[in-house]
């Protein structure tokens, strides 16, 4: 199946049209690290995730989709300073502009996924900003679940995902903790076979990947683009 698409999309923010890369939402992946990154789909689907408005600079999974207060918040200076910001790589700005949108308008779940890709991106430059990039995740995380927002599939996965992250900024007792969390969560071997998983990642510095006897359907959902 086609992993890329093109497709004209209007901005809702300024009504430019534009004609991005998309990443086909009915992809499917088999394999997933403990944060949530598809395994082999991030490598090629991670500049594509967000679409910035070559307009307005709107940033957004979906420049068609848009919340009434985005159209004021892009044009604030906040917002513009993150994209701006010549100290993160270029995709990391655009994700975190769109993280940051999404937590003034309280989507924090997204907030948090925009702010973990940005992670991810600094990640694979190796660039320092990564943790600053996983600290905005996880806050935002936290606050979505404070606000009953869901965080992957469900409270299982939302353990697994936020401790992960925890795990790799090097806050090794708020792994621990989500990991037990995720423990006395787990319905099933397979889901207990991954808390342990995490429960013994003490390495900060690697991505890991989620065993594949141990990936269930609900696993495999997690954090995947709708």
């Amino acid at each position: 199946m086609q992993a890329l698409l093109r497709d004209a999309r209007q901005c809702a923010v300024c009504t430019n049209t534009t004609t991005y890369t998309c990443v086909n939402p009915r992809m499917q992946v088999d394999s997933y690290d403990l944060d949530g990154r598809p395994y082999e789909l991030s490598i090629i689907a991670l500049p594509y995730w967000v679409q910035q408005c070559g307009t307005c600079r709107h940033c957004t999974a979906d420049v068609r989709l848009v919340h009434p207060d985005a159209r004021t918040i892009v044009k604030t200076t906040a917002y513009l300073a993150i994209l701006n910001d010549t100290g993160y790589p270029f995709l990391a700005r655009e994700y975190l502009a769109a993280a940051h949108l999404c937590r003034m308008i309280e989507h924090y779940a997204d907030a948090g996924l925009h702010a973990l890709r940005a992670a991810w991106k600094c990640e694979d430059m190796v660039h320092p900003m990564a943790g600053f990039c996983r600290t905005q995740a996880i806050q935002s995380f936290e606050r979505a679940l404070q606000q009953n927002q869901p965080v992957g599939s469900g409270t299982f996965d939302s353990a697994i995902i936020i401790g992960d992250i925890c795990r790799r900024n090097g806050d090794s007792a708020s792994a621990l903790r989500y990991a037990q969390q995720a423990g006395l969560l787990a319905t099933d071997d397979a889901q207990r076979e991954i808390a342990s998983q995490l429960l013994q990642a003490t390495d900060a510095g690697i991505r890991t990947r989620i065993a594949r006897s141990a990936a269930t359907n609900e696993q495999r959902r997690s954090l995947r683009e709708s």
